[in-house]
């Protein structure tokens, strides 16, 4: 038995070399996959952000980028009896000047357009018949009216004057005869006007169509000459 004992621990020392160098080469086996699964992730992430990013740089920009609807209400302080309030529609309702392209102008109930007498763009207004805003405009419900300039006696609200307006919506109520189409955008009785329920067709200063329909000549204090009207371009 004690003759047998050296190969006995012969045999068992090359065994526990043979597994510690097992496990070791195991150990290095392991450590050496992980940074390259590693770098293959960071690869394959690296390609497909630079995929989606060229992606993206390639997609062109689609027409209907931008889409703007709805509709409008403007107040417009014409409390003034001796300068015009200019308006652009085309800007969304604000304040402009004589020698801009403006759309719209008030001065008290007197109401102008870019066009005619008033001014060198393409304006206009004509009454399309209707009274319910809500209702679908294209703009060919009735034929464009230009301003023209108008005199006035003076009566009730209007004061004696000649004025460059839009006839179909501010011809003078002492204004006779009336002639077809001409009118005004309010009524009066009492001393007080009262905003019709008509919608106009208002050409712009660049030929745009909008449909307007006056609110209301009185601010929220009863102050006169703060015309307010809801609006949407067509």
């Amino acid at each position: 038995m004690r003759k047998d004992m050296p190969l006995v621990q012969s045999i068992l020392k090359t065994s526990f070399q043979s597994l510690v160098f097992i496990i070791f080469g195991s150990f290095q086996i392991f450590c050496s996959m992980k940074p390259k699964s590693e770098d293959s992730s960071a690869a394959l992430l690296f390609l497909l952000s630079d995929e989606n990013k060229t992606s993206l740089n390639c997609t062109s920009t689609p027409t209907n980028a931008v889409v703007t609807s709805g509709s409008f209400t403007t107040s417009a302080n014409a409390s003034s009896t001796c300068n015009w309030v200019y308006v652009s529609l085309k800007g969304n309702g604000v304040l402009s000047d004589a020698n801009s392209q403006w759309d719209i102008a008030f001065k008290r109930y007197n109401v102008a357009t870019n066009g005619g007498t008033s001014g060198s763009g393409s304006g206009g207004a004509c009454d399309s018949g209707q009274t319910n805003f809500s209702n679908a405009f294209n703009g060919s419900e009735c034929t464009a009216v230009v301003d023209v300039k108008l005199t006035s006696s003076g009566g009730g609200p209007v004061s004696a004057s000649q004025e460059s307006i839009n006839p179909t919506m501010a011809a003078p109520l002492d204004l006779s005869p009336m002639p077809s189409g001409y009118g005004a955008w309010y009524s009066y009785s009492s001393g007080i006007l009262t905003a019709r329920t008509k919608v106009y067709i208002v050409t712009g200063s660049d030929g745009a169509k909008y449909a307007i329909q006056f609110l209301d000549y009185y601010n929220a204090a009863g102050t006169s000459g703060f015309p307010k009207f809801q609006w949407k371009k067509l």
